[in-house]
């Protein structure tokens, strides 16, 4: 493997555009591209061979300054959305969700999910918890229509508010978009509350489910973005933040990938891919430094999903929403990333090993690695 090659497209990915591209909050971009640099050189002096660098490179968070410009640029494009839709009397809500919103993006400049959410009506779970607890709905609508009428008039406002920028509307679920005074591509994404029996008992934000609007079908998708976050967010802690490191090395893989056979590993998005590290957080329990070993924890587990049908088929996505392999398009995806990832792991152990003959997965699983960024000491 050329890891050479991977290592400056992962420099490249890993920031942004020169500060002078950027037209907000250009203090903190120039701050967020010089940490990027930094970072950058001391990945490329690690005392490490060439794909070992690459590697823990992959697994490590991009800078929280540029996270923070993403964050607060979606949250820009959803408070003026907010406040237009105030005016024409539409409560609505903004909530980050997404890569960005977990932490597990891969590139400096990465596009940002924002949830708009109608605050009432409210689809509620029956029979409620607690009968009489929600007010009878003044808006007596059905909900898809209410949410269908909030997706055409934010398509009309975001396309008033940023005329320089290029709004897709054609997105069955999200608004999509880019350019203009954006630093950053924003999906705004209309949706519903759905307060779900366990929300009703517990009034933890982690239960709240919420209904997503599909433009093309008319109708209205459950999903759970918090449970969701909650779960990844748990299981990370206990594996000293290297469940989220195998998810960005997931996404670095095929990011680096031949361009044919990343066309098929596409097939598998970012929540199969986070569902796919989720499944083997128990063996990801090991110390920050012998964080190399992921990589041979999840050549081994791709290949039993590989092997195994019964186990694959068994496969759901943390918030239990769907199975992660419901096509056998991501069987394809599996096939190829798994190939990709073998690779990979020889290729290192090539490195590790220059007159080894068969391959060793043991010497991955042993090798300590230098701790960089925020990686612990546990």
């Amino acid at each position: 493997m050329d890891f050479q090659k991977k290592l400056d497209a992962q420099k490249i990915r890993r920031q942004g555009p020169s500060a002078g591209m950027e037209t907000f909050d250009s203090a903190n971009y120039t701050i967020a591209n010089n940490q990027a640099v930094y970072k950058a050189h001391i990945f490329e002096s690690l005392q490490e061979p060439s794909g070992v660098r690459w590697v823990l490179w992959a697994m490590d968070p991009v800078e929280v300054e540029y996270t923070n410009i993403s964050k607060m640029e979606g949250e820009r494009i959803a408070s003026s959305l907010l406040r237009s839709l105030a005016k024409d009397g539409v409560e609505v809500e903004s909530h980050l969700q997404g890569s960005v919103g977990l932490d597990v993006h891969i590139k400096g400049v990465s596009d940002v999910d924002m949830l708009v959410v109608v605050k009432s009506p409210i689809l509620v779970d029956t029979p409620m918890v607690v009968p009489g607890y929600y007010p009878p709905a003044t808006d007596t609508r059905p909900m898809v229509d209410i949410v269908a009428d909030l997706r055409a008039r934010a398509e009309v406002i975001l396309a008033a508010n940023f005329p320089a920028a290029n709004v897709d509307i054609r997105g069955p679920k999200a608004i999509a978009m880019e350019g203009g005074s954006l630093v950053r591509e924003i999906d705004i994404v209309p949706a519903a509350w759905y307060h779900t029996t366990n929300y009703q008992k517990s009034r933890l934000e982690c239960d709240r489910g919420v209904q997503i609007y599909n433009k093309k079908e008319h109708v209205l998708h459950v999903n759970y973005p918090f449970i969701n976050r909650k779960l990844i967010n748990d299981a990370d802690t206990l594996t000293n933040g290297i469940l989220k490191g195998v998810i960005r090395l997931l996404k670095t893989i095929i990011a680096d990938m031949e361009e044919d056979a990343k066309v098929v590993a596409k097939r598998l998005n970012s929540f199969d891919l986070s569902a796919i590290a989720y499944d083997m957080r128990e063996q990801l329990r090991m110390p920050a430094y012998l964080r190399l070993g992921a990589l041979e924890r999840l050549r081994e587990h791709l290949f039993n999903l590989i092997v195994n049908p019964e186990i694959r088929g068994g496969l759901y996505v943390p918030d239990s929403t769907r199975k992660v392999f419901d096509s056998e398009d991501k069987v394809a995806a599996l096939a190829t990333l798994y190939a990709e990832c073998e690779r990979l792991a020889k290729s290192i152990y090539d490195e590790l090993v220059p007159f080894g003959d068969e391959y060793n997965g043991e010497v991955l699983l042993q090798r300590p690695v230098a701790l960089v960024g925020g990686w612990s000491t546990v």
